[in-house]
């Protein structure tokens, strides 16, 4: 199999063991990886460079709906797909498609804020850019605006590869901080689904399922899961710390040699 890897320009330099590791396992496997950095290619030479390497599959680590897009025209199976990355990295539009979808309880977005609301960047991620609101008035453009949901400061993460849960993490705030990404400094530790918890995420998984993704929930003041997001490049230090055992990345390529 004939992979592409692509990722941007300061991914590319923050991934740099994860990246080689893709190397590592592709010759094990059978996949033969070639690295693209996006922010060197034109919509042109993309296409150029799909009409001479002849890819199978393209492994996109870097939000980019529109490239997701554009290899798929190209007829190049792409994870994840087109159509779960326009979905999943718009926050705004994610929550309702997942709440036009499912039972699943959400967060839901407002149209005005006050203060105490969370703000958030619409396609951001690792808790860049999210505060609290100060005042009431108009959303700013670019975000989407949503209570704040009382309870511990705790999050989960579930794993997911296809249609099948690996995994959960669940990332605690630091003292006087709400958001608990672990890249903030959150705690991390591991988190067994109960029932309730497992049937928000297959209801997700059954309506959103594409290679790997992370599917995050709000832990409220009753200690139910509220969903806030989906991660679609997903990181997986924090996985790897706490679930020694599980080797994400080499179940990821096994699942796509098997289904791509």
């Amino acid at each position: 199999m004939h992979a592409w890897l692509m990722y941007d320009s300061d991914g590319a330099v923050r991934n740099r063991d994860y990246i080689d590791y893709h190397y590592d396992l592709g010759r094990e496997l059978g996949i033969g990886f070639d690295m693209h950095i996006i922010d060197e290619l034109t919509i042109d030479r993309l296409v150029d460079y799909i009409a001479d390497e002849h890819p199978d599959v393209a492994i996109v680590r870097t939000i980019c709906p529109k490239l997701n897009r554009i290899l798929e025209s190209e007829g190049v199976v792409t994870h994840n797909s087109y159509r779960l990355s326009y979905i999943t990295n718009d926050k705004k539009r994610c929550i309702g498609f997942i709440m036009d979808n499912t039972d699943v309880p959400c967060v839901p977005c407002k149209e005005t804020m006050e203060p105490g609301d969370v703000i958030k960047p619409l396609s951001g991620h690792g808790g860049i850019g999210v505060r609290r609101a100060t005042e009431s008035g108009s959303v700013p453009d670019g975000h989407v605006c949503q209570p704040f949901i009382d309870g511990p400061h705790e999050d989960v993460r579930v794993y997911v590869i296809g249609k099948r849960i690996v995994a959960a993490v669940k990332r605690t705030a630091p003292k006087g901080e709400f958001r608990a990404n672990a890249s903030l400094g959150g705690m991390t530790s591991r988190y067994e689904l109960r029932e309730r918890d497992r049937d928000y995420v297959e209801q997700i998984i059954n309506v959103i399922h594409d290679g790997l993704i992370g599917i995050d929930f709000i832990i409220d003041s009753d200690g139910r899961f509220v969903f806030s997001e989906i991660e679609d490049v997903v990181g997986a230090r924090m996985l790897y710390k706490t679930h020694p055992e599980i080797d994400i990345l080499r179940e990821y390529l096994v699942w796509i040699t098997e289904n791509y």
